[in-house]
């Protein structure tokens, strides 16, 4: 092979091989030597790669077939899938020609896939239950209890609350597909964050009453501004005081509270405290999921679409800040939100 083509193959990010008549391995490029460590020039290439569908595709292109491509799933660390392109290398030096074989990785893209199915069942399900269950009481008007004004003001009443359930469905999807749009684009605007959790603790006010919960604010209007939008970080705090209320043991407290930015960081902290029954650790990380839910069926009784905390996450994102999520099992939980302070000249 020739020096120069040596140089260009080295030169790229996918790992290739080159495979002689005999089916060794004639060419490893840097790629191929960084992640087959163990894998020598002259060995069978079948040592190193042991993919039935890959030799088949291998034999083809030694055979005679210009070109080939084979997807593979290979155990490395995890599971790695890759799609295998295969090119002849004919020599003038050599009767029989050899064959070049490149390996992208497309993990990604199946997780990707596979995330996109997921998601398309979970939003079929999450509607379809609502839309059964609202056939059911239009049948059930239309027939026992055309005539009965109780049962159809009972019924009416449901039909409402599941229709109310779809809208927020819908407008909880419309608002999350928005905001992946949009997610790679900062707000620039300086946002005073003591009128947006003030103004939210007051209008949940009631529903902190009605559990006999304590809301209590650990912060001032001496709080600094941050960077951010102002409907979007309403719709963070507001998600996560009201689930922390509604989540909270009876008689207990609520503390949301304002963090300064430690020394030589940029961004501060809001926590939102409650004193729940808590959350499992290896449930943590999944919290944010779009349409997880820790229980199910209580989850939906309090009227939740399981996207509110994915939103949550995707607005941070968009503000270049993050949420960080502790808990301890019959103690209660912290979600801890980290924004950039504004800064101005003088």
């Amino acid at each position: 092979m020739k020096k120069s083509i040596r140089y260009i193959l080295n030169g790229l990010i996918l790992p290739v091989f080159v495979v002689d008549p005999s089916r060794k391995i004639s060419f490893m490029n840097k790629a191929a030597r960084q992640r087959y460590s163990e894998a020598i020039k002259g060995q069978f290439f079948n040592e190193v790669i042991n993919s039935e569908t890959c030799l088949r595709a291998l034999e083809t292109v030694l055979d005679g077939e210009p070109n080939a491509t084979a997807d593979v799933t290979l155990q490395e660390v995890v599971p790695t899938s890759f799609r295998v392109s295969l090119s002849r290398l004919d020599s003038d030096k050599e009767p029989l020609p050899s064959c070049v074989l490149s390996f992208e990785d497309v993990s990604h893209i199946q997780e990707a896939e596979q995330m996109r199915h997921d998601f398309v069942a979970n939003v079929s399900h999450e509607l379809r239950s609502p839309l059964t269950a609202l056939t059911g009481f239009v049948e059930t008007l239309q027939g026992a209890a055309a005539n009965d004004p109780a049962a159809r003001e009972r019924f009416l009443a449901m039909m409402a609350h599941e229709a109310d359930r779809m809208a927020r469905l819908i407008g909880d999807l419309l608002s999350l597909s928005k905001l992946q749009a949009s997610e790679r684009v900062a707000p620039t605007d300086p946002i005073n964050l003591f009128n947006i959790l003030n103004s939210i603790s007051s209008s949940l006010s009631g529903l902190a009453d009605r559990k006999n919960i304590s809301l209590k604010l650990n912060f001032s209007n001496c709080m600094p501004m941050v960077i951010g939008d102002s409907d979007e970080l309403t719709q963070v705090f507001q998600n996560l005081i009201e689930n922390a209320i509604k989540y909270s043991t009876k008689e207990t407290e609520v503390c949301v509270s304002f963090f300064p930015p430690l020394e030589g960081k940029s961004h501060l902290c809001i926590t939102v405290e409650d004193r729940g029954d808590g959350i499992e650790p290896s449930q943590i990380p999944r919290l944010t999921e779009r349409f997880y839910r820790v229980d199910k069926g209580r989850s939906r009784n309090q009227g939740g679409t399981g996207l509110g905390l994915a939103i949550v996450k995707h607005i941070l994102i968009r503000h270049r800040g993050w949420l960080k999520i502790s808990s301890q099992v019959g103690k209660g939980s912290v979600f801890a939100v980290y924004l950039p302070e504004a800064s101005f000249k003088s």
